[in-house]
């Protein structure tokens, strides 16, 4: 079975325009397993775990034989083998062969100069950020356009894989279109193994339906080896440089400010390509992907049980749900700065404001308590103690028409 990552591979070419045919030459596949795979609309189910292989154990001397003679054919790898030991088929070879010397050729590749629409370039970076309340460690997220250099960075509130496809779906409509590939490091919400050696990056299959989604093709940098996406690493220490030393009245106020610094920075001459990164985008969009149709669903709801206090936990933070569902399963699902409570059978149940991933806040809604012995006057001191700043819990209150809005859009 073709594992899911030759699946995303084969939509990405054919978003590009390749033929069944030159997608099977570039890939080393049949033509029908192409034609088959471009049809499916979800990833081939992933196969039992590969049995061990009778070349495993001379991996290491291929591997040795290609650093030192790159050009090796595998008929002659096969002939050294035998006098080894080696009992198993041509084909076996071949194959390996021909990865490991894919994977010996991009590790040699550097691309000087990206062409247009090729590639995109993204990272995560935090920085310490001095507000007037304290400091406090804010993560960003960054794109920048291989070719003509445009910056994209997005305050955001964590490193999560919603977050990462969040920011990327805007970034494509602030680009007018999609780039044929994002090279990226080895982010642990999208990088189920990273690759090492002869073996390929095992993308998690979250991601891999995000980035078929869009026809994009990821590239993961070599562990160890992260000089290959050297402009957005160079691009974190700008971020790091446009905050350290300021102080900003909140949140809004340095999201604001980074805007401004993006754009100064988009519309000025750069120093390399002689023109502003905005001029230069322009020539570059007719090179990018299509935007889909229709927008990437959005991250499937977790599963979560709500405990004895009636309290359910997300990302690092407590919510409140009516009593009645206490000791039950719900379904959670963060929608922009919305947190939907459900119960299994899809029904509404609670719906909050979303809290800063990893905060430790506890969020209560006093309609959820009714019926339980003295929850009116513990939340009577809560809002008493809230009103001083001195409460552990925030108690929240949120008009009947969100939660009517709500219902009307899950009818």
């Amino acid at each position: 079975m073709f594992r899911d990552e030759a699946w995303m591979n084969i939509r990405s070419l054919k978003k590009q325009g390749l033929s069944n045919r030159q997608i099977a030459k570039q890939l080393g596949m049949d033509r029908r397993t192409v034609a088959r795979l471009c049809r499916a609309e979800v990833a081939p189910t992933r196969a039992s775990r590969d049995l061990p292989s009778q070349l495993d154990p001379y991996k290491g001397t291929i591997d040795a034989w290609l650093e030192s003679y790159p050009t090796l054919r595998a008929t002659v790898i096969l002939e050294r083998l035998r006098p080894l030991g080696y009992e198993g088929g041509y084909p076996t070879v071949k194959r390996y062969v021909r990865s490991a010397k894919n994977t010996i050729a991009k590790t040699a590749t550097v691309r000087f100069e990206t062409l247009p629409g090729y590639q995109a370039q993204i990272d995560f970076g935090a920085v310490r950020v001095a507000y007037l309340a304290g400091s406090v460690l804010e993560r960003f997220f960054i794109l920048q356009m291989g070719f003509s250099r445009y910056r994209i960075i997005r305050l955001c509130d964590d490193e999560t894989r919603a977050t990462l496809t969040a920011c990327l779906a805007s970034a494509f409509t602030e680009l007018g279109g999609v780039p044929a590939e994002l090279l990226l490091d080895n982010m642990k919400p999208v990088v189920r193994r990273p690759g090492h050696g002869t073996a390929d990056v095992i993308f998690q299959e979250g991601w891999i339906a995000f980035c078929a989604h869009y026809g994009i093709l990821p590239r993961a940098c070599a562990p160890y080896r992260a000089q290959t996406k050297g402009k957005v690493e160079r691009l974190i220490s700008v971020v790091k440089t446009e905050v350290a030393g300021r102080q900003y009245l909140d949140r809004d106020h340095l999201a604001a400010e980074i805007a401004e610094a993006a754009a100064r920075y988009n519309t000025h001459v750069h120093g390399t390509t002689k023109m502003a990164p905005a001029h230069r985008l322009e020539p570059e969009r007719k090179y990018l992907m299509d935007l889909p149709a229709a927008a990437y669903p959005l991250e499937p709801p977790a599963i979560r049980a709500v405990s004895s206090d009636s309290l359910v936990s997300f990302a690092g933070n407590r919510y409140s749900v009516p009593a009645r569902a206490v000791g039950k399963k719900v379904k959670v699902q963060a929608t922009g700065a919305e947190l939907i409570i459900y119960d299994k059978s899809g029904a509404l149940l609670a719906s909050h404001l979303v809290r800063p991933s990893g905060a430790g806040e506890t969020v209560m809604v006093a309609e959820h308590y009714e019926g339980v012995t003295g929850n009116k006057e513990a939340f009577a001191h809560l809002e008493r103690l809230q009103t001083v700043g001195l409460s552990p819990f925030t108690v929240e209150r949120r008009p009947l028409s969100v939660y009517e809005e709500f219902v009307r859009g899950s009818a």
